[in-house]
């Protein structure tokens, strides 16, 4: 009897132990396809937890950019297909005037769960790149993946960089060539963003993100210093 059951239940074990491994395999092979379908995250867990996240995510671009991060950012932070919002850390909103600005973009780093960086015109600001650089750099050390590059298709690395900037773009290619980006304006491209911001949220419907807007003057100050930085 004892052997019957041995030469039964072994199989049906290794049966199912296969069918699972291999349902497992498929589905987190096809796990943005799954958030987009079912609205949920397989195999995704909360890796910010217990550290002092102010911000789900500081979003990076060049100045000729800004209309297209604030498109980003509002849609962030008024997600109407999670129902819930972000905390989102935008500079030219957000960060206050007469502030070291490498302060600012440092401590925004440190404390948001994600960096969003808008790759087109950025490659050609030293600022950004320096933003992207410390992301890069703190993903590194921390192993994590929390910098989110949305590439624009017609972004030419060696055009798009200025004398000098041979090891931006060097750094720029070896990120794109060893990590997943999103392409921008490509299909599903927003459903990507969305799976790869965290799963918890620091802000929801009934806790709305408050910034301080910026007024027309101080705004252009703050274009100002981003671009002759």
């Amino acid at each position: 009897m004892i052997d019957a059951f041995v030469q039964v239940s072994v199989p049906v074990f290794a049966g199912t132990a296969f069918i699972v491994v291999l349902t497992s395999v498929l589905i987190y092979r096809c796990r943005v396809n799954v958030f987009i379908k079912f609205n949920i995250y397989p195999f995704n867990v909360d890796e910010c937890e217990g550290e002092d996240m102010r911000f789900d995510a500081f979003v990076c671009c060049a100045s000729s950019d800004d209309q297209v991060a604030r498109m980003i950012v509002d849609s962030l932070e008024h997600n109407e297909r999670r129902g819930e919002g972000y905390k989102i850390c935008y500079h030219a909103r957000d960060f206050l005037p007469g502030c070291v600005i490498t302060e600012s973009i440092q401590f925004a780093i440190d404390h948001s769960k994600r960096v969003i960086c808008l790759m087109s015109e950025f490659v050609r600001s030293g600022m950004c790149m320096m933003e992207f650089g410390y992301a890069w750099n703190l993903d590194t050390t921390r192993h994590k993946h929390r910098l989110i590059v949305i590439k624009w298709p017609d972004l030419d690395l060696d055009g798009d960089l200025d004398l000098g900037g041979e090891n931006d773009r060097d750094n720029v290619r070896l990120f794109l060539s060893t990590h997943t980006y999103i392409e921008h304006e490509s299909d599903d491209w927003w459903e990507h963003v969305l799976y790869a911001m965290p799963i918890n949220r620091l802000a929801t419907n009934d806790e709305v993100p408050e910034h301080r807007a910026l007024d027309d003057q101080e705004e252009q100050l703050m274009n100002n210093m981003v671009d002759n930085i």
